[in-house]
Order: C-alpha cells, then sequence, then structure tokens
C-alpha cells in the first residue's frame, strides 16, 4: 500500500503543471457550457472576458502551451446560512518569453487565459454545473472579492 500513497502524492503535489505540444484547447458546447446567466450572476467581471478569452485561447492551438492546474472551494460571500458551495477547477494557460518569441508573437503578450470547469458541491453533491474559458488576471481578482475560500489544491 506504500506505493500506492506514493504514487497518490504524486499526482495531488506534483501534478500541478505540465508542458502541451500542439496544444488543442477544449471545445465548449451548448452541452458543456456553463449558463452564461447564472456565471454573470456570480462572477459578473469574469463572465465579461469570455468571448474575448475563448477567441484568445483558440489563436494558440497547434502550438506548445503550458498549464497550471488547480481548484478552490469556495462559498459566495454573503451572511445567508444556506450559502451553496462550489468547486471551481481551473487549467491556466501561460507561456514564457521565450515560448512567446518561437510562435512569432510579441514576448510582452501573454496568454492569460483560464479554463474553468465548476461543480457545486453544496450538501456532498458533485453537479458539473459547466465549462468556461476566462481571462486569467480578472478571475483571479474577483474570485477573491466574490467568495470565501474554503480550500485552495494547488
Amino acid at each position: 500500500m506504500k506505493h500506492i500513497h506514493t504514487f497518490e502524492r504524486f499526482l495531488t503535489e506534483s501534478m500541478n503543471e505540465s508542458t502541451l505540444n500542439h496544444f488543442t484547447p477544449t471545445t465548449i458546447d451548448r452541452v458543456t457550457a456553463i449558463d452564461e446567466k447564472f456565471f454573470k450572476s456570480l462572477m459578473p467581471k469574469t463572465a465579461a472576458t469570455t468571448e474575448e478569452a475563448s477567441k484568445r485561447i483558440e489563436s494558440y492551438a497547434g502550438n506548445t502551451m503550458f498549464a497550471h492546474y488547480q481548484y478552490f472551494e469556495v462559498k459566495p460571500n454573503g451572511n445567508k446560512p444556506d450559502r451553496p458551495t462550489y468547486q471551481i477547477h481551473q487549467a491556466q494557460y501561460w507561456l514564457n518569453e521565450y515560448q512567446m518569441k518561437r510562435q512569432g508573437r510579441d514576448p510582452k503578450e501573454s496568454v492569460d487565459v483560464t479554463f474553468l470547469t465548476i461543480f457545486d458541491i453544496t450538501d456532498g453533491q458533485n453537479i458539473r454545473l459547466g465549462q468556461v474559458y476566462v481571462d486569467t488576471n480578472v478571475f483571479l481578482d474577483e474570485y477573491k472579492r466574490a467568495f470565501e475560500l474554503i480550500k485552495a489544491q494547488s
């Protein structure tokens, strides 16, 4: 059993970064997309970045991409006792200056896109609410204002 425990630790503690060669952005369709109205009520500033973030990530298809993976368990801010609990899975896409130059891009430009998959985990349920591409910086700023952080795993 020691090997299983070690492998589980490797997955949870070491597998938070990857290099994706020939990157293919995940296709979000009507079935997998988060409800726009719901997402706008949850994170209005971040919701305003979805269209531009989707276009930006598509422009990197076929190239090398770096990704950082993490998730947050959060409750919306407020003092209602019955606030829902969400788990927000993130794949934050980025490139360093060298990779930007190799792809013929301005090294001052940045990918700055995060792929979110959001689950409602209130009362032990695990309901997948949907997926969306967003601007990383806007998301990371807004989640701190919109939610109470319960748990972070990076």
